[in-house]
C-alpha cells in the first residue's frame, strides 16, 4: 500500500553507510546491494523491519547476508528512526549480526 504523502525522505543513510563501510570488509557487490536496499525505505519504511526494544520508533531491518571466513552467515542490518510528523526516516547505524537463518528462506 502506498504511503498517503508519497515517498518518505531519507536522511543520513548514505553518510552512515560511508562511515561504516570502511570499518568492515564489504565486498563490492554487498556494498551495492546495501545501497539498493536504502532506496526501498522511501516506499516501505517498515517493510521487513521490527521495532528495537526499549527505543521509541527505532526500527531494525535486515539488509543482506555476508558470508564470513568460516562460511557462517552474518546479516547486514540497519537501524533507523521513523519521524512520522515530518514524513522522514533517519538512519542510526549499519551493523553486522550473526544469524542462523538460511538466506534461501527469505526468497
Amino acid at each position: 500500500m502506498a504511503e498517503p504523502y508519497g515517498p518518505w525522505r531519507l536522511d543520513d543513510f548514505e553518510s552512515k553507510l560511508h562511515e561504516w563501510g570502511p570499518t568492515v570488509p564489504l565486498p563490492g557487490e554487498v556494498y551495492a546491494e546495501v545501497e539498493r536496499w536504502i532506496t526501498t525505505r522511501a516506499d516501505r519504511p517498515r517493510g521487513g523491519a521490527v521495532l528495537v526494544d526499549g527505543e521509541e520508533n527505532v526500527w531494525q531491518a535486515p539488509v543482506t547476508y555476508l558470508p564470513d571466513l568460516d562460511s557462517a552467515l552474518q546479516r547486514v542490518v540497519c537501524a533507523y528512526r521513523i519521524i512520522e510528523a515530518e514524513h522522514r526516516i533517519v538512519c542510526e547505524l549499519f551493523s553486522i549480526l550473526p544469524t542462523s537463518i538460511d538466506p534461501e528462506a527469505d526468497t
